[in-house]
């Protein structure tokens, strides 16, 4: 391990960019299919996202999942070949439901019940990054076929796992022992100070496609981070155990959470970071004007599935609304020739809103 020292970065969204643009030139302009995407989605089982943005933790009370997720590209397509810039961020929480309940009793000071044993499981994975992605799309006259590659610059590291137990000493009083071993580019667990922030060079596959392999039918899927690793430099860690030994208490009398550590912080010379793949895929139905569709989703090892229905108009615009059961959230859905926008959420008021999506795509 060693002490990252000053390093130049070189290589960045910017040029990536100017790259695209130059490969357009005059002679095949008319060729050129330009196509971009914007989406994003955010889930947050425990508590709104409003208060996980603000106050992380104070309104925990069931659940087990929270993840955000954004993607941004934009590129061109000729003769199948494409070429496309991004930016993208990740991040995905996973806790058991024991341990959000029991904090977010510490959280609200509510009374817990001496001689309570409560286990922790905590695993964390994100990163936020920019770079290019190139590929092949292939299309018949019933099908659609397309893959690519993507090689992107990442920063805002953050991966690892917490592993302990919660024990209620009193009404208002509780110990805490854990394992921690994680890499950061911020240490949001035991604030240590004057982090170096890592960088990295990350690379995923993605698959995508769509078959009608009936006059009303309609069949679309699409895998993302396929073999998906990032590599990362410096990057800072700690690999400690954690308790409230040298416990305090608040003006109310209640034990303050924050842990001690003895272990071991420094600086991992390479560390890999492996990214879970994703899979969407869409049935939809056609019987006169009239659509049905039928959605599944899977990432992070959490599937959903959603269904709705919606109507085609005379202008081949289609217009769909869709249920997700597991996120309890409404989905509608407009479709206008290359153009598609989406926006789905289990609320309307944002201070009650734990899951929300939104997307805009043209010519993807």
């Amino acid at each position: 391990m060693k002490v990252p020292g000053n390093r130049k970065e070189r290589w960045g969204f910017g040029p990536a960019f100017f790259f695209v643009i130059a490969s357009v030139n005059a002679n095949t302009a008319l060729a050129v299919e330009m196509f971009g995407r914007f989406e994003t989605q955010l889930v947050s089982e425990p508590e709104p996202i409003k208060t996980t943005l603000s106050d992380w933790g104070s309104e925990f009370d069931s659940g087990s999942r929270q993840w955000a997720i954004s993607h941004a590209e934009a590129g061109f397509r000729e003769q199948g070949i494409e070429v496309s810039v991004f930016t993208r961020a990740l991040a995905d929480l996973r806790m058991n439901s024991e341990a959000v309940s029991f904090y977010g009793r510490i959280a609200r000071k509510e009374p817990l019940n001496e001689g309570e044993r409560i286990p922790v499981a905590l695993r964390v994975n994100g990163f936020s990054g920019s770079g290019i992605r190139s590929g092949y799309r292939h299309n018949e006259e019933s099908w659609t076929i397309s893959g690519g590659i993507s090689v992107f610059k990442t920063r805002h590291l953050m991966s690892g796992t917490l592993d302990g137990e919660f024990v209620a000493a009193a009404e208002n009083d509780y110990d805490f022992s854990a394992d921690v071993d994680y890499v950061y580019y911020r240490d949001v667990i035991f604030d240590r100070p004057d982090v170096e922030k890592a960088s990295g060079i990350g690379w995923a596959f993605d698959i995508a496609a769509s078959w009608q392999p009936m006059e009303k039918l309609d069949l679309n899927f699409r895998a993302e981070d396929l073999f998906s690793r990032i590599r990362w430099k410096d990057a800072p860690f700690t690999l400690a155990q954690a308790n409230t030994d040298n416990k305090s208490f608040d003006d109310d009398g209640y034990a303050v959470f924050a842990p001690t550590i003895s272990g071991t912080e420094g600086y991992r010379d390479t560390f890999y970071q492996d990214l879970d793949p994703r899979f969407y895929g869409t049935a939809q139905w056609q019987e006169g004007s009239w659509l049905t569709v039928v959605h599944a989703q899977y990432q992070f090892g959490y599937g959903l599935y959603g269904a709705g229905f919606g109507r085609a108009l005379a202008d081949g615009t289609r217009i769909l609304a869709s249920y997700w059961p597991e996120l309890d959230s409404i989905q509608l859905e407009l479709t206008r020739g290359k153009w598609q926008a989406m926006v789905s959420a289990d609320a309307l008021e944002w201070s009650s809103v734990r899951a929300v999506s939104l997307g805009l795509s043209y010519n993807y």
